[in-house]
């Protein structure tokens, strides 16, 4: 009888340690995580069943889960799907905290689902749920680096959330700091930097990605970011995801038509989620180089896009496009448009919308030069600036534009003396106007000055970019200015 009791315990706990909820990042788990990335996630979904299916103990198809959701929600922005896939999340992180305690993925999971639905919320304006998500976020991933320091997933997430701790303006550092929360850019981009050496590392992909864009919009290193994504293995014509990073990168560092090149031959086909955004991007890169056909990719974003971003600025661009062409009906509807459809949320649909509701028609001239600085075809802009006669300008916001567009042409050019004297002009005439100009030309100066090591000077200027009211881009100039204040430390 002993004997026998004895057997049935032994096999018992034999049973109970095959049953164990583990994490295991296997051939299936990775194939559906590279599916996941290149927005295949029908596939990536039989994939994931398939491995619960054959190893139901396995958690990391929950975990992989949610990135479907995350980036389904983050590119779709539709408030359906939201209200609809919200309660995964307590039941997946439900599912990930009956798993291994000593494994350095139980806590690790937890975390990252927290932070992809604090970035989420962020998306739907629910700000509140979102702070509280990072906190819980940065708690876990604290308790899990001190157990396991070797850890390498560790240091790409504690490496996002201590760049973008160190990038909040002071106003909001307080209250990080009350909770617990401190980070700085360079903290944290030296834990990224750290996490990509690692060729075998399985976040890789996306930990480069991250470090690129946080290199192009925090550190302003336009150099490094391309770098980055130009000299490691992505494939932009494969995966949609490398295909946006790619792209969106080229077109912030100068490289229009590569832009295009590269949005032109993305991947396309039913089995690729619908991201309706690079055709906004391609229509913008077509409309920077004056192209005929720009129009048609707007079109289809504003037609196609159930979200509420990028709609105004979408409309806003195509009124640009007709009016360039001479078509006053279809530039005034679609400035009617830009009133109507989308929400000024961000900084370039308040400047859309600040646009049309001005009154005043854009100067064809000086559209032009817009479009073709924004482009990279400095050149061309330069000739449109100095063939115009300043005195002709109709009104002072558009002398100070000229002012602007001209400084902002110098500069990219290498001219920074002549750059110099345009912003300062610029600050000088336009620091009473509801308008970007001024303050971005604070930054762009205190951007000159940093590069020139006067950091006195490079200080003045971002501390100056704070003073002006309420602007259009007020939100991301007040960010850069923060991040250039942290550079000089």
């Amino acid at each position: 009888m002993m004997n026998r009791l004895l057997t049935f315990l032994c096999l018992w706990l034999m049973g109970q340690q095959v049953s164990a909820q583990s994490y295991e990042f296997n051939e299936h788990c990775l194939k559906a995580y590279q599916q996941i990335f290149e927005l295949r996630f029908a596939e990536a979904e039989r994939t994931l069943a398939a491995e619960q299916s054959q190893n139901p103990q396995n958690l990391v198809p929950t975990f992989l889960e949610n990135y479907i959701d995350f980036l389904a929600l983050f590119i779709s922005e539709e408030d359906a799907m939201f209200q609809e896939r919200e309660g995964n999340k307590d039941k997946r992180l439900d599912i990930l905290k009956s798993g291994d305690k000593d494994s350095p993925y139980y806590l690790y999971t937890q975390a990252e689902i927290y932070m992809q639905w604090a970035f989420t919320r962020v998306k739907f304006g629910e700000y509140i749920k979102a702070f509280l998500e990072i906190k819980k976020a940065y708690k876990l991933l604290n308790e899990n680096a001190e157990k396991f320091p070797d850890f390498k997933p560790n240091l790409k997430s504690l490496g996002v959330l201590h760049t973008l701790l160190g990038a909040i303006p002071d106003k909001y550092k307080f209250g990080a700091k009350v909770f617990g929360m401190k980070g700085s850019i360079p903290q944290g981009m030296g834990e990224l930097a750290q996490a990509i050496k690692d060729e075998n590392f399985i976040f890789k992909d996306e930990a480069l990605i991250m470090y690129a864009m946080l290199q192009l919009h925090l550190n302003k290193n336009e150099k490094e970011a391309w770098k980055i994504i130009n000299t490691n293995a992505l494939q932009p014509d494969k995966n949609l995801t490398h295909c946006f990073a790619a792209s969106s990168i080229a077109m912030y560092t100068g490289k229009n038509d590569q832009a295009i090149k590269l949005l032109e031959n993305r991947p396309k086909g039913p089995q690729y989620f619908p991201f309706p955004y690079l055709d906004f991007y391609l229509g913008s890169a077509k409309l920077n180089r004056l192209d005929n056909d720009a129009d048609i990719y707007l079109k289809k974003y504003v037609t196609q896009y159930k979200g509420k971003n990028f709609i105004k600025e979408a409309h806003r661009k195509l009124s640009w496009f007709y009016l360039l062409k001479g078509n006053s009906s279809s530039y005034n509807y679609h400035v009617q448009m830009t009133v109507l459809e989308g929400e000024a949320v961000t900084d370039e649909d308040k400047s859309a919308l600040a646009e049309v509701k001005s009154g005043i028609k854009p100067n064809k001239q000086l559209l032009e030069a817009r479009l073709l600085f924004d482009g990279a075809y400095y050149s061309k802009a330069l000739k449109i600036i100095e063939g115009m006669d300043e005195a002709k300008l109709t009104n002072e916001m558009e002398k100070v534009e000229y002012s602007y567009r001209k400084a902002r042409i110098l500069h990219e050019m290498n001219e920074l003396e002549l750059a110099k004297q345009a912003y300062l002009r610029t600050i000088e005439r336009g620091g009473s106007l509801d308008a970007y100009f001024a303050p971005n030309s604070c930054i762009k100066l205190g951007n000159i000055y940093e590069k020139e090591k006067n950091m006195s000077k490079a200080e003045e200027y971002y501390k100056k970019a704070f003073t002006y009211g309420d602007h259009e881009y007020k939100n991301s100039i007040d960010a850069e200015a923060k991040a250039g204040l942290n550079r000089l430390k």
